[in-house]
């Protein structure tokens, strides 16, 4: 069986900031809303800040689904197929399916008590989310195979790189 190269699992730099960026406007915008909502909302400030925040969850959502999406097509499927990081990756998701699902609910769920417990739900994975991607990273790293260097260290000892010029007096 042909392994997938190394590099085809690690993330881009453009790819993992773009999802670190839209993954941070999600929990932040998702906490907001929820401060306002459950915490503090006792006036017009709170009940404005509450609208925009759902605003930007509801757009960051349709940001990240299309960054699964890319996910899904390379870094997923080369992981999985080379063994690699797959109970921590499957949590992962799975998460991720849990707030697809519960997100879409909290649009067109009918009834106050499943919308309630929808909302919970949502509430409860998307605060732990963050935690769960932490480990995913660590987990990640930890699964290298043996001798591979670590993102972005072959391009930095690289003769004709730039950082190793700068190094070097080159």
């Amino acid at each position: 069986m042909r392994h997938p190269r190394p590099d085809s699992i690690r993330l881009k730099r453009l790819q993992k900031y773009s999802l670190y960026a839209v993954l941070a406007l999600l929990f932040l915008s998702g906490v907001a809303w929820a401060y306002w909502n459950y915490i503090w909302s006792t006036g017009d400030f709170e009940t404005s800040g509450k609208v925009w925040a759902m605003k930007i969850h509801g757009a960051a959502a349709m940001a990240v689904l299309v960054l699964i999406g890319m996910l899904l097509s390379v870094h997923v499927r080369f992981a999985w197929r080379a063994r690699r990081n797959r109970a921590n990756g499957s949590v992962f998701l799975s998460a991720f399916a849990v707030l697809t699902i519960t997100g879409y609910g909290l649009y067109y769920a009918g009834g106050e008590a499943l919308r309630a417990w929808t909302s919970w739900i949502h509430l409860g994975v998307g605060l732990v989310f963050p935690v769960l991607l932490l480990i995913h990273i660590l987990f990640g790293r930890g699964t290298r195979p043996a001798g591979q260097p670590s993102p972005g260290a072959e391009h930095r000892h690289h003769p004709k790189s730039h950082h190793y010029q700068s190094q070097h007096g080159a």
